[in-house]
């Protein structure tokens, strides 16, 4: 948890420039490869133009915006800066699109895309036939940068917290031991969900959808802002209502499903007969990252996953399972911790009231859980 600490908030000023300058450099040979299929000779306009754009609205967002306003909770303030930045973007494109139109020779899709900024001038950003090209454009640019920011702002602000609250413990409390391990350990848990690079894919395949107009791109949106919205709010609580906890597993789950093809069978069953059923948030997440992260993501070879939920009579079952491939493990070999953690988050949080069986054999994987669900008042 420490060094995790460090590499975010107290690295050395030239390693922060380098991770910065490594940052960018990466965004824009991400932004030539998508503008290179517009115009070779001609792209670079655009991602000059990107790069300036992206830069700007990330340092005025990350360095004034989001600890001033969105940490402080005004959001009405934010809505208007995001109007603000949507629209300095489209000033941009429409300057690029200018310059190109006068002094280059764009090709056929270029071009058109060029004809299409010009006529509709500045107000098209905000007409409704064309709100939607716009705006999928402009949150694709800007998603990445941003949501690693607000996600390392509030991880930050969590790590503060919480070192507030052990100290206090310490000094309160005659059992400060368990509850120290229970605060770090939860902290530990949550940061370790906020995952950039699982962001980065789920980006990459959004727009792969956009560009090929396939209509799953704007559900795909929605899903992760989902996701976002849950991990920095509802993730918070103590408990969170368990239609919000499955509506987030369920989320995940389908943005899982854009990384493999229709080869790998992933079967998914949720169902809550109560909408008062309250769960531990992320108590159940780790059990279906896992079952991604060593079923079809550590090989094609027996790729499966099944997931099914259900809250009834007051009692949360859960059964997920995975196909894996058995590789011999090296002499000495240690196993991760995150299950001996949730375990240990289970133990604090509910006690005697659940159940946890893992069977692990040589071709699949399975775990069930039966939780005792309180009820909200």
């Amino acid at each position: 948890m420490r060094s995790t600490a460090k590499l975010f908030n107290n690295y050395a000023p030239t390693r922060r420039l380098f991770f910065h300058l490594l940052f960018w450099f990466c965004m824009g040979a991400m932004y030539a490869i998508a503008y290179n299929r517009l115009d070779r000779n001609n792209s670079w306009v655009l991602l000059v133009k990107d790069l300036f754009a992206v830069t700007t609205i990330f340092y005025s967002t990350a360095y004034f915006i989001i600890p001033r306003w969105l940490v402080e909770g005004k959001y009405l303030l934010c809505l208007v800066w995001v109007i603000v930045i949507y629209t300095w973007w489209g000033i941009l494109s429409y300057l690029a699109a200018g310059f190109i139109h006068e002094f280059l020779l764009p090709n056929e899709r270029l071009g058109l895309y060029v004809r299409m900024a010009l006529e509709n001038g500045l107000s098209g950003l905000f007409k409704p036939a064309f709100l939607p090209f716009y705006l999928l454009d402009f949150i694709y640019l800007v998603s990445l940068p941003i949501s690693m920011k607000i996600v390392q702002a509030f991880v930050s602000i969590r790590n503060e917290k919480t070192a507030l609250e052990l100290k206090n413990t310490e000094l309160a409390l005659n059992n400060a031991e368990l509850a120290l391990n229970n605060l770090e350990l939860e902290l530990a848990f949550l940061k370790s969900q906020i995952n950039p690079h699982f962001l980065f894919n789920t980006l990459n395949n959004i727009y792969i959808l956009v560009t090929e107009e396939n209509p799953k791109g704007a559900e795909s949106i929605t899903q992760l802002s989902g996701i976002m919205n849950y991990l920095l709010h509802e993730s918070n609580r103590s408990v969170v209502s368990v239609d919000v906890e499955l509506t987030f597993l369920k989320n995940y789950i389908e943005l899982e499903k854009l990384r493999f093809s229709e080869k790998v069978k992933i079967d998914v069953h949720m169902e809550c007969d109560d909408d008062s059923y309250t769960v531990v948030p992320l108590i159940i997440f780790p059990f279906i990252e896992n079952a991604f992260k060593h079923g079809p993501k550590a090989s094609n070879k027996n790729a499966w996953v099944n997931v099914d939920i259900e809250a009834k009579e007051s009692k949360l079952t859960m059964h997920v399972s995975n196909g894996v491939r058995y590789v011999a493990k090296p002499v000495g070999y240690i196993g991760g911790i995150g299950i001996g953690n949730v375990r240990k988050r289970l133990e604090l949080n509910y006690g005697n009231s659940y159940t946890l069986n893992v069977c692990e054999e040589e071709d699949s994987y399975t775990v069930d859980l039966v939780l005792n669900l309180s009820v909200q008042e």
